[in-house]
């Protein structure tokens, strides 16, 4: 039996997570319902990439993810806000910096997009937002 390496692994669970996050927002209001395929993975360019202080521990990043790039479900759980479509977490920290990438559907407002950007900008924990960027394209943040 052959093992996957640790960096396999985590492109994997990296996957694993986007795809079980999308198939739980499959549900989000109309006009955002879509069947469609959308590609996935930190080869695939991003409207934002949030990069996060060096110093910032793996709970931090899952309580912002939870309270500005989501909004909590009456049902339980998380979902995103409105007009994002996807939410990546990149295993690959660039400079000791971790990231996340987020994606809009085409049709959220402009309004969405900025209050979101906004929100991002003003947290504590956030080093430095890069838009419209492959997070795998990104080497150096200085």
């Amino acid at each position: 039996m052959q093992f996957l390496s640790s960096r396999q692994n985590l492109t994997f669970i990296a996957v694993l997570f986007v795809a079980l996050l999308n198939a739980a927002c499959i549900r989000t209001s109309p006009p955002y319902q879509s069947n469609e395929m959308i590609p996935v993975g930190p080869e695939v360019k991003a409207s934002l990439v949030i990069y996060y202080k060096a110093d910032v521990t793996d709970e931090q990043i899952q309580e912002f993810s939870q309270q500005v790039l989501s909004r909590p479900d009456t049902q339980g759980g998380y979902y995103n806000r409105y007009g994002v479509r996807t939410i990546l977490q990149i295993f690959e920290p660039v400079q000791g910096h971790q990231s996340t990438a987020v994606t809009f559907f085409p049709e959220a407002t402009e309004a969405q997009r900025e209050e979101l950007k906004a929100d991002v900008m003003s947290s504590p924990i956030v080093y430095k937002v890069l838009e419209n960027v492959a997070p795998k394209d990104v080497k150096k943040l200085d």
